[in-house]
């Protein structure tokens, strides 16, 4: 890894941190994220054809609104 890509990952590192720190156990880090920049909880409900509860695992997950998460998670169908 070049010293930019250290540089950049210890960037990521410390947004990530600031973000858990304002969302308490709702902020899913950039690496745990599954398709699309999506929970894997959310992926999994979907590919289990459960929407509704995609919907509702994606707004605890980003504190989205109803209207957005729904948009997001028809994005992965």
């Amino acid at each position: 890894m070049s010293e930019i890509d250290y540089g950049a990952r210890a960037r990521l590192d410390y947004i990530e941190q600031q973000l858990e720190a304002l969302f308490p156990g709702r902020y899913v880090a950039f690496a745990a994220a599954g398709a699309h920049g999506m929970p894997p909880g959310v992926v999994e409900l979907v590919r289990a054809g459960k929407t509704i509860a995609a919907i509702q695992e994606y707004r605890n997950a980003t504190g989205a609104g109803l209207a957005d998460a729904k948009r997001a998670v028809e994005s992965i169908r």
